[in-house]
Formats: structure tokens, C-alpha cells, sequence
């Protein structure tokens, strides 16, 4: 199954316009890291290294940090390349994109993490963070670049902690920020086929919601 996710991200990369190509380079990276990270040694390195037990829940917050970053942005009307309506449809295309994928693989993959728990791959943390990192880059890398080197720092902390708490191998960890990255550049990719395919139909409808206290989206589907 790991190599099957490799095989996926190649194969995203490949689909993807070649001007764009190198957009996919760090997933691609990232992806055959965590397969050369999958073997006794590195686990035993990681074991020797990383003290037993769970130092801190901090992961199970950071992971959002990046994706609060780019809403709350949005709540404060800094000017963004994309209008409401296209991030919001981006962001939820992409978040399906890397639920799903994680999802399966830990359903797929039934090796146990390092404290002895199922489903470690890939990390699901790292993943929602890398996501919102990448999201919060394409739409504000030019106009505040700071939030952007911030995102990524919170996302690396997140996996960080995800292998100092004893909850991932780095394969999983490496495999998660892969999995991140490559469902927001595929969602960037997809939108604009799948919003036109829906607007020829007619059925669908993506109203975004903002308000100081909260941002999301409601969706309507006609029959």
C-alpha cells in the first residue's frame, strides 16, 4: 500500500500541467522520503531517540493553525487572489481530497504506531496541517509572506510533535506532509473542471458564509 501512495503522487504529478510541474516536486520528495524511511533501522533509531509516553496533546491544536491562519485572513479582508467563492470550493475539494486519502490508508494499513496503537499511516495531523499551509501560500505568498513561512512552520512543528509524542513513525510523518501538499496543489487543479462541470448541470450551488465569528460554506444541490 506504501507504494501504491507513491505510485498516486507520481501519477498527480504527471496529470498536472508541465509549467506547473514544479509545484509537485516537494510532495514527490517528500513522498519517496517516506518510503526510503520505511525499514527496522529507522525505527530503531527513531526508538532509541524519542523518550516513551506522550509529552504533550499541543499537536492535536497546531494541526488547525495553519487553516485558522487563512480564515481568519479572510475574516479580515485581506485582498486574496481568489474570490470567496472559489476558496471556499478549493478548500472543501482539497480537504475531501486528503481526508479520504489518509483515511483509507489507515484502513488499508494496519501497522501499529510506536506506542503500540493501529492505523499509523499515514499521519492525519500532518496532513490537515501541510494542507492549510499550502492553501494559505497559493493564495497569500505575494501580499504577506510571513503568514506563509509561519504556516509552514506550524505544520513542521505538527509533525514534529506527532514523532516526539510517540504517535508516528517519520514515514508516516513524511508520507502525511506529502499527502497535504499534493491535495491542495490537485485541488488548485480540480476546481475549476469540477465548478464547470457543475455549473453546466445547473444543480449546484456554493454560497460561502463570513461573519466575525465564524466562516464556512452552504451548498444546495437542484433535482
Amino acid at each position: 500500500m506504501r507504494i501504491i501512495a507513491l505510485i498516486c503522487l507520481l501519477t498527480f504529478s504527471v496529470q498536472a500541467e508541465k509549467p506547473s510541474f514544479k509545484k509537485w516536486k516537494m510532495p514527490l520528495a517528500l513522498g519517496i522520503a517516506s518510503g526510503l524511511t520505511y525499514n527496522p533501522f529507522a525505527k530503531q533509531i527513531q526508538t532509541k531517540i524519542v523518550a516513551p509516553g506522550r509529552i504533550t496533546h499541543l499537536d492535536d491544536y497546531l494541526q488547525y493553525g495553519p487553516a485558522a491562519m487563512y480564515v481568519g485572513l479572510n475574516i479580515a479582508e485581506f485582498k486574496s487572489k481568489e474570490e470567496a467563492f472559489d476558496q471556499a470550493g478549493v478548500f472543501l475539494l482539497g480537504t475531501g481530497i486528503y481526508v479520504a486519502t489518509t483515511q483509507g490508508l489507515k484502513a488499508a494499513i494496519t501497522e501499529a504506531r510506536p506506542d503500540g496503537t493501529e492505523k499509523t499511516f499515514s499521519s492525519g495531523h500532518t496532513a490537515t496541517a501541510f494542507f492549510g499551509a499550502t492553501v494559505l501560500a497559493h493564495e497569500y505568498r505575494d501580499s504577506h509572506p510571513e503568514f506563509v513561512i509561519a504556516g509552514y512552520a506550524l505544520a513542521t512543528a505538527t509533525g514534529a510533535l506527532r514523532i516526539a509524542n510517540n504517535k508516528h513513525w517519520v514515514t508516516d510523518v513524511l508520507m502525511g506532509s506529502a499527502i497535504g501538499i499534493a491535495s491542495a496543489e490537485l485541488a488548485y487543479l480540480l476546481y475549476p473542471k469540477v465548478r464547470h462541470q457543475w455549473q453546466k448541470l445547473n444543480r449546484f450551488t456554493l454560497t460561502p458564509q463570513v461573519a466575525p465569528a465564524y466562516y464556512g460554506a452552504s451548498m444546495s444541490i437542484g433535482f
